[in-house]
């Protein structure tokens, strides 16, 4: 069994995300990937490539029409079926955004709770995801560093 390393809390996050691996050529610098989990300090995805410990990638969130850039730094890469499942922490992020990043992610969770117990047709994440931050991820991170 291992030991939890973790200063924050964990929580099950399904986004869609770009990851740009610096220093990479072209055709694998640039990857579309599926965020998995999320903490202030960092994330977790699947993503087609092996990464590195201690490579420098910019994420983009959510992969379409992104409202945050995010840098990380890999801390662990392994293989799960076909795809690659990566661990990153955040690096140069404010406080201020990472407490903001969470509450912007529970935010998404409480939209499609309720919009699927509103009687609609249930909501996925990515759909819940895609409509909250069209409506309101511009003024709730307006003026957050």
């Amino acid at each position: 069994m291992s030991i939890e390393h973790r200063k924050s809390e964990r929580l099950d996050a399904e986004y869609l995300i770009t990851i740009r691996v610096e220093g990479e050529p072209p055709a694998t610098a640039f990857a579309r990937g599926k965020m998995t989990n999320l903490s202030r300090g960092g994330l977790c995805f699947l993503g087609p490539y092996a990464l590195k410990k201690d490579q420098k990638l910019e994420i983009d969130f959510p992969a379409a029409e992104p409202v945050v850039k995010l840098s990380a730094s890999v801390v662990w890469c392994r293989p799960q079926r076909d795809q690659y499942s990566t661990g990153a922490e955040f690096i140069g992020m404010s406080d201020a955004l990472r407490t903001r990043l969470i509450e912007m992610h529970r935010a998404i969770v409480e939209y499609q709770k309720m919009n699927s117990a509103s009687g609609m047709t249930g909501m996925d994440a990515q759909q819940a995801a895609a409509e909250w931050l069209t409506l309101y991820a511009k003024s709730f991170l307006a003026g957050v560093t």
